[in-house]
């Protein structure tokens, strides 16, 4: 397919916002006969990658390998019979509501759909993405904890991590049940999305829903991966996940020390170096937001649609960032319950054993930097 040179380029979009400006009576979207100012899904692909990439978060070549990823599992779960179901085109416009804040109705006047259209087919793409999760979405093996560790120590310095935990908002209108307890520090309404995120920054668990009011440590506790971590002790032995100061320190979490003004020199040069380790997670939920831009608000009153909706932004980032390239599977955390006493029974031994795992990593550190 011959690219499109830039000002073929800038000539097609100026003619899109033209046509959509001067349209007629844009109220009476649903009349029948009248012509609505479309650009066909071929013109857009005509793009040349900086601008397709612009538009749809992705490159040309990597949106045809997620036509083809989206098109099978379709065809394996008999979504491909829906009448006017074109997977490329429902991918695109789905990409397109995702990285933008723009009304299902105006993705509607630009892809040539009635919103309600456009609606169906958003949600049968997000479903199928959801779907696909446990194949972009995974903790590591053993073979890819060791090399992730491995990377995580020569950028910077810290041993034995495999991933960074922490948390963030994802801003949403009032829900219909409960809204209060969606109500965050800030005064807005948004549920939690925690995530853990390799050294590339591909997220390798995601636990979304709980609501806003709900703190780090807590989420964490509530999460599979939290639940797993304690009731499988043998599990990652040699390894550890870093969090800030609202988890809770144990041997599988380590969190910095604690300034209250009397610090150590030699606990300062582990905070230091923690933070600056930590600050992975960070920048991939700064990648994530920034690409689908629809997660720094997201209108819905149906949670179990949102939750959706985010999971599908997280297996669209992994994508991206794997290449659509395989990669082994690791462990899978089941969600099951955990008793209040059993979780404090449970939490002694593994608290007492991050003390002094922390303990042992900030000596090291510090006589490293002498």
């Amino acid at each position: 397919m011959e690219d499109m040179g830039l000002d073929d380029e800038e000539f097609l979009m100026f003619n899109l916002m033209l046509n959509l400006r001067n349209r007629d009576h844009p109220e009476d979207e649903h009349v029948q006969g009248r012509p609505y100012p479309v650009v066909e899904i071929e013109w857009w692909r005509r793009l040349g990658d900086p601008t397709f990439k612009q538009h749809f978060r992705m490159s040309r070549i990597l949106f045809e390998t997620l036509v083809v990823a989206v098109g099978n599992h379709m065809t394996a779960t008999n979504r491909l019979d829906y009448p006017g179901m074109a997977v490329d085109k429902a991918l695109m416009l789905t990409l397109w509501i995702l990285a933008t804040p723009d009304t299902f109705r105006s993705v509607g006047m630009t892809f040539g759909f009635a919103k309600g259209s456009v609606h169906n087919q958003f949600k049968t793409i997000i479903l199928v993405l959801t779907e696909l999760r446990g194949k972009y979405v995974c903790w590591p093996s053993n073979n890819e904890m060791a090399r992730i560790s491995r990377s995580f120590e020569r950028k910077y310095g810290y041993p034995s991590v495999v991933g960074c935990v922490d948390g963030c908002h994802v801003y949403t209108t009032a829900p219909l049940e409960q809204p209060q307890r969606y109500i965050n520090r800030h005064h807005t309404y948004s549920i939690i999305l925690q995530g853990t995120c390799d050294d590339n920054l591909v997220f390798r668990d995601v636990f979304i829903g709980q609501p806003g009011s709900v703190g780090d440590s807590r989420t964490f506790k509530r999460s599979p991966l939290g639940k797993f971590l304690l009731r499988n002790q043998n599990f990652m032995q040699n390894y550890h996940i870093l969090g800030d100061g609202a988890y809770t320190l144990t041997d599988k979490v380590i969190i910095p020390f604690k300034d209250y003004g009397n610090l150590t020199q030699r606990q300062r040069e582990h905070n230091r170096i923690h933070s600056r380790c930590r600050s992975c997670i960070e920048r991939a939920f700064g990648l994530l937001k920034c690409k689908w831009r629809r997660l720094k608000y997201f209108h819905s009153l149906n949670l179990e649609y949102l939750m959706d909706s985010i999971m599908a932004c997280i297996v669209l980032h992994n994508f991206i960032l794997l290449e659509g390239e395989e990669y082994e599977n690791g462990a899978e955390f089941n969600d099951e319950d955990m008793e209040e006493g059993m979780y404090n029974q449970l939490i002694v031994g593994p608290r007492a054993r991050g003390a002094v795992k922390r303990e042992y990593i900030a000596t090291m550190l510090y006589r490293a930097e002498e």
